[in-house]
């Protein structure tokens, strides 16, 4: 063939150009009649619901049943052979989870020379699927190379647990007793749910995580160097609580119900139910739980008078009951309108009680010991919210593999309000001969609502190079109308000191484009994300406005390195954001008991962070994680301090700068067939500049998590953390641990397991806090309700396979809810 080509080249430059143009006339004819005898098959492979199976195969096959040719269905499932010479040929079309389909014979001729396949459908194979189903399990913790995920639903000792007590387990987090969140030593973690930032204070999101339980829960994703697709806000990263995926074809799902006690009673149940027919896909699910707790605090204060350092010493103790009641739902509808338009309507709604029921003892004394003061504080808070969150969204798949447009509308009314009765008892003393009654009552209605509309595209441009962008805009109405009430002269009279009304406005637009590369072992995430940021905050009653315009870039780059089969290497950088959330801004006080209270502060600045992280991956199972970041205006609550009142405050504040640096190691190791573990390490520094001074400690968190497979059917975990003592703006956290173990046995075919958990077996999960800062000296003890045993079960019925997820836009705007 080659020597005829050369001899071809030889002869053309000896004849004329007369035999040139024949001999082209002759070779296009020649190739116009050899086309006709060439045909094209083509046609779209779907399931018995009309949903069109991507990636299914597709084999060709000649008469004496030789492959001619295979390829694959595109994202909708198409496929097409084009040059398909003449002959009799057949089809056979293969997919996991389907029975594999062989078409009849047919010819491609001169007459008919294209064959179009219009009702190819694939039957379910239900026993592959339940295959699948069973080998598909995953481990508790999984690392990777750009998170971390904790597979809740694979956990003994999730079972019971609250969202709130799931993420305490997890490797690298640590929660407070006020439920401020920081991971790897770094405050400014942002919680998603379902893929959503949420916008709350830290209590008031402790409150929202006290309320989904383990069972509605599939896992929890920490994740350290988000994408530009992400919001910006979570300066130390994202923690992404992902809940339980619904499932399709046919009626399917799942009934749970749990027991157990600490101190008090726990309970709770719920099901999860889906049904698909034809194009419809109808889902919903219904949490309930009941979470009683009793908590003791120790707080110890000093005063100055002048010069004498310790003057008087105020000691407290406090008992609180705090029962808890939640509701949890979850209902949608999805229309497939065709195999490349997907419509859907989703209602969340979370439901819920609180009660802060105290009894505050509180002895002063002067620097002899000598008793002046003895007071005794009831303190009886009721708390009820509706969190609604209504969604329409809209998926639309085109032919092209890979390119997808999304978009989402949301509207999210919140309401949520307090009733307190402070009543504080004075025995007889010094200044009160006949002792002395203070009473104190207040209401906080509170309604947010949150308008969003998003839109997301993305688009493969080519087997190396994928493209994301797309577009946010958040508004935000939140209205907070605190009313204090004093009992004088037997008569409640209107507290104008401490009352509030204060109205907020925000509204957030955001930009951003990704571009993901791969050159061989070489793989770049690049991303650039723009917000611009417009608030206003209005105290009507001092008629004070305070009002915020910025605009910020967010830039982030990830580069990973395949070095060889065993070594992987990522280097990133990212600029990120923390606002401060509505409670943050709302300067209203909040009264735990007379001589204590939190405020906000209305004159917050947003607080930006520069991050840089290097990974190291041995062996898909040993990961190495070096971290630096510098945070300016660090956002941080400081304890304040009115000696001559024996009064303490809490107040957020623009801190200067922290620095945070550090090294983490995560090792899955499966020690025997029967025993898996992950253990995590990690050594970090923080040094927080408080303009007059610093505050500085190296600390290290430890935590192992082990699962065993004792026979079959049943298995058990143990689960055990460290958290040494480190430093939080002015405040020193002293170090605590816990212990955990939880048993599992399979019944009922495997369709229902039955699960004990006991959590903190020692009891030592409480935290102790030691403040000593300008005029400040004191020390507080939280003897939290961490001991508990609880029991429970679970059935699952139905097929058990994936289908869409929605999530919706305004999730990232929830927990700044006030």
């Amino acid at each position: 063939m080659e020597s005829t080509y050369v001899a071809a080249q030889l002869a053309v430059k000896k004849i004329s150009l007369r035999k040139i143009l024949g001999f082209a006339l002759c070779l296009f004819f020649a190739q116009i009649a050899f086309a006709q005898h060439k045909g094209s098959v083509s046609g779209v492979v779907k399931a018995t619901s009309g949903k069109g199976i991507e990636y299914a195969s597709v084999a060709l096959k000649q008469s004496d049943d030789k492959i001619f040719k295979g390829v694959l269905t595109d994202s909708v499932g198409r496929f097409v052979f084009k040059n398909v010479p003449n002959g009799s040929y057949k089809l056979v079309v293969s997919s996991m989870g389907y029975i594999s389909y062989a078409a009849p014979s047919f010819q491609i001729s001169d007459t008919k020379n294209i064959h179009e396949f219009s009702k190819l459908q694939l039957a379910e194979d239900a026993k592959q699927l339940a295959t699948v189903q069973v080998t598909g399990q995953k481990k508790v913790i999984e690392q990777s190379m750009d998170k971390m995920t904790l597979n809740v639903e694979n956990s003994i000792l999730a079972e019971g647990n609250t969202a709130l007590e799931l993420l305490e387990r997890a490797p690298g987090v640590k929660i407070d007793s006020d439920g401020k969140i920081s991971l790897k030593g770094r405050t400014g973690v942002t919680v998603m749910m379902n893929g959503k930032l949420t916008y709350l204070s830290a209590a008031e999101l402790a409150v929202l995580l006290k309320a989904p339980n383990s069972s509605s829960i599939s896992k929890i994703e920490i994740i350290n160097s988000p994408s530009s697709k992400y919001d910006a806000a979570g300066n130390a990263g994202i923690i992404n609580i992902v809940m339980k995926k619904n499932q399709v074809k046919g009626l399917n799902g799942s009934v749970s119900a749990n027991g157990g006690a600490g101190r008090n009673a726990r309970y709770g149940g719920g099901f999860n139910l889906n049904y698909r027919s034809s194009n419809f896909n109808v889902y919903g699910n219904y949490n309930y739980a009941y979470r009683g707790e009793t908590e003791y605090l120790d707080f110890i204060r000093r005063f100055a008078d002048g010069q004498i350092a310790t003057s008087r010493t105020s000691t407290q103790r406090t008992e609180t009951n705090e029962p808890l009641n939640t509701h949890n739902f979850r209902v949608g509808i999805d229309y497939e309108i065709d195999s490349n338009n997907v419509i859907g309507v989703l209602v969340n709604g979370n439901l819920g009680k609180y009660i802060h029921d105290s009894e505050t003892s509180n002895l002063i004394r002067n620097s002899q010991g000598t008793l002046l003061n003895d007071m005794l504080t009831q303190n009886y808070d009721k708390q009820s919210w509706e969190s609604l969150t209504y969604n329409l969204n809209y998926l639309h798949r085109f032919a092209k593999k890979g390119r997808e447009l999304s978009a989402d509308v949301d509207f999210a009314p919140n309401r949520f309000s307090s009733n307190l009765n402070l009543d504080t008892y004075t025995r007889p003393n010094a200044d009160f001969p006949n002792g002395d009654l203070a009473r104190r009552r207040g209401t906080v209605p509170a309604k947010t609502d949150v308008y969003v509309a998003k839109i997301d595209y993305t688009d493969v441009i080519s087997k190396q190079i994928k493209l994301e962008t797309g577009a946010k805009s958040s508004f935000i109405e939140s209205d907070n109308n605190l009313v204090y009430h004093q009992f004088i002269n037997n008569a409640w009279e209107y507290d104008a000191t401490s009352s509030n009304h204060f109205r907020y406005k925000e509204q957030i637009h955001a930009a951003y484009l990704n571009l993901m590369a791969e050159f061989g072992k070489t793989s770049i995430q690049a991303g650039l994300r723009g917000e611009y940021t417009n608030t206003n905050g209005n105290q009507m009653t001092t008629n004070t406005v305070f009002t915020r315009d910025y605009f910020q870039l967010f830039p982030n780059v990830v580069v990973n390195q395949n070095l060889n089969t065993n070594n992987q290497v990522q280097l990133s950088y990212s600029r990120r954001i923390e606002r401060p959330n509505y409670g943050a801004l709302n300067p209203f006080r909040m009264f735990r008991d007379p001589s204590l209270y939190y405020e906000g502060n209305p004159y917050l600045k947003p607080e930006l962070t520069q991050n840089i992280v290097f990974n190291h991956v041995f062996k898909s199972r040993y990961t190495t994680s070096l971290n630096y970041s510098k945070t300016s205006d660090v956002i941080t609550w400081v304890t304040g301090q009115n000696d001559a009142t024996n009064t303490t405050f809490e107040a957020p504040k623009n801190l200067p700068s922290l620095i945070n640096y550090g090294v983490s190691f995560t090792a899955q190791i499966d020690y025997f067939k029967w025993w898996s573990g992950t253990n995590f390490a990690n050594v970090f520094r923080n040094e927080y500049d408080l303009a007059n001074e610093q505050k500085k400690q190296t600390s290290f968190n430890l935590n192992t998590q082990n699962s065993f497979k004792i026979t079959k059917g049943f298995g058990a975990e143990l689960n055990a953390f460290y958290n040494s003592s480190s430093v939080y703006g002015i405040i020193k956290e002293r170090a605590y641990w816990a212990v955990s173990a939880a048993f599992q046995k399979s019944v009922l075919n495997d369709k229902g397991s039955i699960k004990l958990a006991i959590n903190d077996i020692f009891q030592t999960n409480n935290y102790r806090n030691d403040t000593r800062y300008q005029n400040i000296d004191m020390y507080s003890r939280i003897w939290i309700d961490s001991r508990r045993a609880i029991l429970s079960f679970t059935y699952r019925f139905g097929k058990q396979f994936e289908s869409r997820t929605r999530k919706t836009g305004s999730e990232d705007v929830q927990n700044r809810i006030k």
